[in-house]
């Protein structure tokens, strides 16, 4: 949602449904991902790590949009329906800017040792990272 957002009617709803909670699920497949591969950053190299910052750097950009989209659906006549579902988008929204910090935390604390950051170290520099324990060994 780059510029100036363009809030959407409540017949957007399921629009909304499908995309934050198919963000959501992409999201904590992603933070599993990220998770496994926190202690072998070796596995990664830096175009991936890359994209996975852009990516969700730019989902939590888009946050406070859709809290306020849906602030402003809240402040109108909702159906009980409606009003159900996007109070549960919310919740879900408070899930995916979870998610989304923590992928991006452990992204970032990985960044020192991908693969391209690793094999672009001469010998020394390699030595001195792993016996600084700043490079583990690989798994």
């Amino acid at each position: 949602m780059n510029g100036q957002p363009q809030w959407q009617p409540i017949s957007m709803l399921p629009v909304f449904t499908d995309m934050i909670d198919g963000m959501l699920e992409s999201s904590l497949e992603q933070l599993q991902n990220m998770q496994a591969v926190k202690d072998k950053p070796h596995v990664l190299d830096d175009s991936i790590l890359g994209r996975v910052i852009a990516l969700y750097s730019e989902q939590l950009q888009n946050h406070g949009a859709f809290q306020e989209q849906f602030n402003r659906w809240k402040k109108t006549g909702l159906c009980a329906t409606d009003l159900a579902e996007v109070e549960r988008l919310i919740q879900q929204l408070a899930k995916l800017k979870t998610a989304n910090e923590t992928i991006l935390g452990i992204a970032k604390s990985i960044s020192h040792a991908t693969i391209d950051k690793i094999m672009a170290m001469d010998d020394a520099e390699l030595a001195v990272a792993f016996l600084s324990g700043k490079l583990k060994r690989p798994i």
